[in-house]
This record gives structure tokens, C-alpha cells and sequence, in this order.
């Protein structure tokens, strides 16, 4: 939707530019291009020389505006969101979440008939403490979760700092109380530290979610799959016969990795010549660099190598070798084969769009919206097999992490591992910073011992069913790309 598309709604929204061209005045003899004039009716004015922002990419594949009730661009508003995803590199969806909060904030200040930057000696008044005010109110009415209300005051916190930073902000009274305490936490050491932080009076206390024996706390609440639950999930991936969705679900449960990692894996990540029955080292692990400085994508960006045992790269290295994968990357505008997405839909499109991929389909967001949808008829196909586990492919993650615990807790108990080294083992293979989540683990197999199958044992399982499922439905693949 372009500007002036925006409807006047009457009331602050937000709306979304697609490749947003970055470019700043300079001297004529700089300039890699020119802007018409403003008005139209100059007539012999060149217009504007333009160039490149320096130091920057030459466009936004998705920048967030927010426009006022008379269908402008609200200047102060849209400029801190430029500065958040063009200078500090906020990701879409935290920005999206931004756009929106700041037009809920700027509603409810205008229903209120409070100005944005002024801060009267009441406090009540002043526009921080009453948009608090109303988000607490939707907190008590439970129409709000705190950490979305935690959400909505930081993102207004934020603005607020940065209207005092660059645009000379000098509120006549304090915005919000400062408040410094000491909080312990452990290092990825095992070690105790300290660390002073800071907070405001702006947010709401909440409970830090515990590991109460029935989940495990890693990027959200996961819940390992059982042992036979497992092998139900696998009949059900077969029985459906959909490869790509077979062999994602493979990747995760044989590494761990993260949905946004596992569908931007690229052809490059695959280590060709390695696993095969005639391998004598097919169970061999063979590492994936992911996260910065690579196509694939990890959370935060944070870079890691993610181990993959060797059969599984020569599975996904058959699958990209077949009639039905090269059909589908025929269709993707990625003509670099090392770049090539493992996962692509029939129409050439990866189930999981990086970000630095999106200009060429056409800033799309997409981020495994197919795979979930794909989850719930893996879930009804369970259910004619007489089960009922529901999951979420995060607990992929949870459920490798408890086999290979159960793997090697053998070495623990011949005393050829200490707590400690399994402990670390883990942590490194789970890509962890803290130990305090992979402790979790462990505490999750003492209060579930039968939950858990041998990671071994369940990759032999899998190579075999996988091996049996790709030679069987070769020739439908053929037919049917």
C-alpha cells in the first residue's frame, strides 16, 4: 500500500512501504540521480541531486509508517521507526509490533485529550504515565498478557529516549521514575555472577516462567515428544507422503535446529559424498555454519555451527539431486545453485523467506506458515492411529535434546562422562548460552525417565523408514513434481 492509498480512518494506523529506496542530497557532481522538483510548475529547475546513503543498504525491503487521522504521515512517529529498522536494525515483526503500538499509544492519548510532549506536574497527565494507565486497565480486564503490555511501554520508552537524543525533547518533569537493583544470574560457565539493571516504573512485574518438570523453558514452553509418541509422528509423516515436510521434520529431530534454521538451509549447507550405506562413517556428524555472515537463518542472527549426522546429508543431498526438487528450483528466481533453498513449495518459493531474499519475492514475510498448517494434518492423521499428542515443531528441538541426553547418560552411568562434561555436551550441541536451560533437561528426564529414546537407536529407526519411504515413492515423485 502506498501513502497516499492510506485511508483516512480518523485515527492513528499503521501502513507498510515495500522496497524503500535509501538515497540523500548531495552536489551535483555526486549525484547518481535526480529528483523532479517538488512543484510542478517550476519550469527550468533541474530538481535534486541524489545519492546513496552512505553506510547503508540501497533500499528497506519493508518500512513502517504511521499516519495521522488527516491521512498524513505522522513525521516523529514514522522517523523513530525509520531509525530503529535503518540504523539499529530492527527485525519486520518487531518493527511491525512497534508501528502498531505507537498508533494504539497515539489514539489513546488523542481519546484523552493528552499532549504527546508535554509533562505537567501531574502525573497523571503526562502522556507516559497515562498510556500506562490504559494498558493496565486492559492487563486487570485480561485482554492483554503482561508481556505484551511489557511490549507496548518499552516501545514507548524507546521513542521517548530517542525524541530526548535527536529531536531536543526537554520534558519539564521526569518521563518515568529510574530505578537501578542487582539481579544473579548464571554464565554459560556454570558460574554465579552479578549484573546491574536498570528499569523504569513504566512496566508491569511478571513471574519469570519456571520449568515446573511438565515443560522445558528454550526459546518458549516445549514439550518433548514421548518415546512412542514419536514413532506415531513418524508413521504420520510417512503415511502423508509429503518429502519436504518428511525431511524438515528429520533435520530437526537429528539436530535441533530451530524452524527458521531448518527451512533456509541452502544446497551449500549439505556436505555431498558422505552417509551413504557403503559409508562406514554415515553416523558421523558433519557441521552447518548458520547466522551471521551465512544464507541461513538462526535467531538473533547469532552464529553457530549446527552438527547433522552424516546420512542425513546424504539424504537431503539425494533429495536435491531429484526430478521433483530441481522442478521446483527451476521455478525460484535464485539461479545461484550453492544459494538454493533445500525447502521450496511446488511453485519455487521457499517455506521460509530469509530476510536478505525477500526483495526478490516481492518482500514477501513469509516465515512457515505452510508448515504449521502442515503440523495440524500430521496431528488428524495422528489421531487415526489412535493418538492424540499435539506439538508444535519448536518441541522438535526439546525432544532431540532429551534422546541424545538419553544417549549418552549410558557414558554417565560407565563413568566415562562427569555430570559437567554431558552437561556442557548438550549445551554445545543446543547451540545454549545458558547453562540455567540446559540444566532443564535434565531435571526433565529425572521427573520423566521414560519419556525419552535413544538418539541413536531413533536415527536408525528414521534412516530405515526414510530410505524405505524415498524408494518407494521415487516414481510418484516423477510424475507428480
Amino acid at each position: 500500500m502506498s501513502i497516499q492509498e492510506a485511508p483516512r480512518s480518523g485515527r492513528y494506523h499503521k501502513v507498510i512501504l515495500k522496497d524503500v529506496k535509501l538515497w540523500e542530497p548531495c552536489q551535483p557532481e555526486e549525484a547518481l540521480e535526480w529528483l523532479p522538483p517538488l512543484d510542478d510548475s517550476a519550469s527550468g529547475r533541474e530538481g535534486y541531486p541524489i545519492r546513496s546513503l552512505h553506510l547503508h543498504d540501497p533500499s528497506i525491503p519493508r518500512l513502517y509508517v504511521i499516519i495521522q487521522p488527516d491521512g498524513a504521515i505522522w513525521p516523529e512517529g514514522s522517523f523513530y521507526l525509520f531509525w530503529r529498522i535503518a540504523e539499529m536494525g530492527a527485525h519486520e515483526s518487531t518493527a511491525s509490533n512497534l508501528a502498531g503500538d505507537l498508533a494504539e499509544m497515539m489514539n489513546v492519548l488523542m481519546d484523552g485529550g493528552i499532549e504527546p510532549d508535554r509533562f505537567p506536574a501531574q502525573k497523571m497527565s503526562r502522556p507516559t504515565y497515562y498510556f500506562k494507565a490504559h494498558v493496565k486497565t486492559l492487563l486487570a480486564k485480561g485482554e492483554l498478557k503482561r508481556r505484551t503490555g511489557n511490549r507496548k511501554m518499552h516501545g514507548m520508552i524507546g521513542m521517548y529516549r530517542w525524541k530526548e537524543a535527536y529531536r531536543n525533547l526537554k520534558p519539564e518533569n521526569e518521563m518515568w521514575k529510574v530505578i537501578k537493583s542487582h539481579v544473579k544470574y548464571t554464565d554459560r560457565h556454570g558460574i554465579l555472577q552479578l549484573k546491574e539493571v536498570t528499569s523504569t516504573d513504566m512496566t508491569f512485574k511478571t513471574s519469570k516462567v519456571i520449568s515446573t518438570g511438565r515443560f522445558i523453558v528454550d526459546g518458549g514452553k516445549l514439550y518433548p515428544i514421548s518415546r512412542h509418541d514419536q514413532m506415531i509422528l513418524l508413521k504420520a509423516l510417512t503415511e502423508l507422503g509429503n518429502t519436504e515436510m518428511l525431511l524438515a521434520h528429520i533435520v530437526a529431530l537429528t539436530s535441533g535446529s530451530r524452524m527458521q534454521s531448518t527451512l533456509t538451509l541452502r544446497h551449500s549447507s549439505i556436505v555431498p559424498g558422505v552417509g551413504s550405506n557403503g559409508d562406514p562413517r554415515k553416523y558421523d556428524l558433519y557441521g552447518i555454519e548458520m547466522g551471521e555472515g551465512t544464507l541461513v537463518e538462526t535467531k538473533n542472527a547469532k552464529y553457530q555451527t549446527v552438527l547433522l549426522p552424516a546420512w542425513v546429508h546424504h539424504m537431503l543431498h539425494t533429495y536435491i539431486s531429484s526430478t521433483r526438487h530441481k522442478y521446483r528450483a527451476a521455478l525460484s528466481p535464485i539461479t545461484d545453485g550453492a544459494a538454493q533453498y533445500v525447502f521450496l513449495t511446488r511453485t519455487g518459493r521457499p517455506y521460509y523467506i530469509a530476510e536478505i531474499d525477500q526483495h526478490l519475492f516481492e518482500y514477501s514475510a513469509e516465515k512457515g506458515s505452510a508448515l504449521r498448517k502442515f503440523i495440524a494434518k500430521v496431528q488428524e492423521k495422528a489421531a487415526t492411529l489412535n493418538s492424540d499428542f499435539k506439538y508444535q515443531f519448536h518441541d522438535l528441538r526439546a525432544t532431540f535434546g532429551m534422546n541424545l541426553l538419553e544417549d549418552n547418560t549410558k557414558d554417565l552411568n560407565g563413568k566415562n562422562m562427569n555430570p559437567m562434561e554431558l552437561i556442557d555436551m548438550l549445551r554445545r550441541r543446543l547451540n545454549q548460552d545458558s547453562i540455567d536451560v540446559t540444566m532443564q533437561y535434565l531435571t526433565y528426564r529425572e521427573d520423566h525417565p521414560r519419556v525419552a529414546a535413544a538418539q541413536s537407536e531413533l536415527e536408525i529407526h528414521i534412516e530405515n523408514i526414510i530410505q524405505a519411504e524415498m524408494t518407494k515413492h521415487e516414481q510418484k515423485r516423477t510424475r507428480n513434481p
